[in-house]
Order: structure tokens, then C-alpha cells, then sequence
């Protein structure tokens, strides 16, 4: 079994502007709703979604088993809603203040005030989710993948679609949240929906259990791999992620069995 140690960050304008080549810190770690009672932790996608699955076949199917065993649910911590101009891709109607757009989400493609994308809009507004998560293994393992994947239902719910992503976690320890296309005019999003999975892959076994960070932040030398591992894409833009992909990975004992 391999423990994969989680603790949130909610990205802040204030928070993002702190941060340097040398800081500490992944924006605001200790935003109130990051807080160890407040914060809604993920749960494994069997675990969560046992009153839809139970009564089928195939809950107790080995095979769709191992398929989600590896798979977590993240949710969300705070009621947002908006609505966005399909024609400009500008923000509106916003149920928090405009000009501190990004407390709450990051516009890439499209408008919201002060915060105008670097990229053209091309007819559906893309926007980053200001809610994020920090993983890493508890042993290091240079094998372990992290992939973003949707919720089976977030898209017919709230239209919007997640934009998935992998990387390697043993490698590269970054900061994971939520990018979507939204494909509706109104945005409604209420605390406590799903709004992605995780899945793990690379362990010996196959099997991850989450656990919460002790402490009211991590550790400094995990904040600190986190904003250096962020950085070098500053320092080696359209490089880093080959560099990462391509590091060699640890060799598996032929005879580990042995020791078992």
C-alpha cells in the first residue's frame, strides 16, 4: 500500500504575487477553508459513490474494482456562480467581486475584469479553478503517475468539462487543480460537488490510501520541491516536461518477491 500525503491551497491574487524563484509557499496555505475541519477531503470513488453502484452487478466484480481502486474524488469548498458573454467570452453577474476575479477562478481564455487571458477566446470561455491540491508519496517512488480525470457527471450537471492532465509525481511534485471549458452561459457550482478525480499509478502493489499532512501547512522542504518543480517551467519554457517525462525510472527488484 502506498500513501500519497495531500494538503490544500487556495490560490490567491495576493497569495500568487508572493510567491518567488526562492519562497516557501504555494500561494495561501492557510486559507480558512484549507483549515482541517472545514476542508472536505477527498474520498475514494468507490467509497463515495457506493448508494449508485451497490446494487449492480458488477459493484462486487473484481475487474471494475481494480479499475477504481486507484481513484479519488476532490471536491469543491465554496459556492460560485457567473455568467460569461459567449459572443466576447467576458465575465458577468459574478457571485463575487469582479475585480478580485482571481480569489476565485484564473481566465485562459476569455475576460473577467482586470484578469484578460493570455490566450485568444475561441468560443467557449477556459478557465483554471483557484482551488488546488498538493500531493506527494510518503516513501519517494520515481515510478508514481498522478492523472486529473472528470467526474462522471460534472459535464451534464454544470457544462462544464475538465481538461485532463498527467504527470509524473515521483519526478515532479506540482500543485494540481481543476482547468474546464464551460459550455453553458451560467456557471452554478455549490460546496461539497465533485469536481475531478484522481488517479494513481506506478506503486509495486497498486494500492494508494490518502492521508492529510499533519500540521497546519507541509513541511518547508515540500513546499520548497513544490515552488522549484513550478518554476522550471518559468526557466525552461517547452523543455521541463520532457526533461521530467524522460528521467529514468527506479528499476523493479526481480527477486522482491523474496522479501515479501
Amino acid at each position: 500500500m502506498t500513501t500519497i500525503l495531500w494538503h490544500p491551497i487556495h490560490q490567491t491574487a495576493e497569495g500568487n504575487a508572493r510567491q518567488t524563484i526562492k519562497g516557501e509557499d504555494e500561494s495561501d496555505l492557510e486559507h480558512p477553508l484549507a483549515l482541517d475541519g472545514y476542508y472536505i477531503s477527498p474520498k475514494s470513488y468507490i467509497e463515495y459513490t457506493k448508494e449508485n453502484h451497490k446494487d449492480f452487478a458488477y459493484y462486487n466484480d473484481p475487474s471494475w474494482r481494480h479499475y477504481w481502486e486507484n481513484t479519488f474524488v476532490v471536491f469543491n469548498q465554496k459556492d460560485i456562480s457567473f455568467k460569461y458573454d459567449t459572443s466576447t467570452g467576458q465575465i458577468y453577474d459574478t457571485s463575487f467581486d469582479i475585480d478580485r476575479s482571481q480569489d476565485y477562478l484564473y481566465v485562459q481564455e476569455g475576460i473577467a475584469s482586470k484578469n484578460i487571458s493570455a490566450f485568444p477566446y475561441k468560443g467557449f470561455l477556459v478557465i483554471q479553478y483557484n482551488e488546488s491540491m498538493m500531493f506527494w508519496p510518503e516513501i519517494p517512488n520515481k515510478n508514481l503517475w498522478i492523472e486529473a480525470i472528470p467526474y462522471p457527471d460534472m459535464y451534464h450537471k454544470t457544462g462544464m468539462e475538465l481538461i485532463g492532465a498527467e504527470f509524473p509525481l515521483g519526478r515532479w511534485l506540482r500543485s494540481v487543480n481543476g482547468a474546464y471549458s464551460c459550455h453553458k452561459p451560467e456557471i452554478n457550482l455549490t460546496r461539497g460537488e465533485p469536481m475531478y478525480m484522481v488517479r494513481f499509478r506506478g506503486a509495486r502493489d497498486g494500492k494508494y490510501t490518502l492521508q492529510r499532512c499533519k500540521g497546519v501547512v507541509p513541511p518547508s522542504k515540500i513546499r520548497q520541491k513544490f515552488r522549484v518543480s513550478q518554476a522550471l517551467k518559468t526557466w525552461l519554457p517547452q523543455q521541463s516536461w520532457t526533461i521530467i517525462k524522460d528521467d529514468v525510472e527506479e528499476k523493479k527488484c526481480p527477486f522482491n518477491f523474496l522479501f515479501k
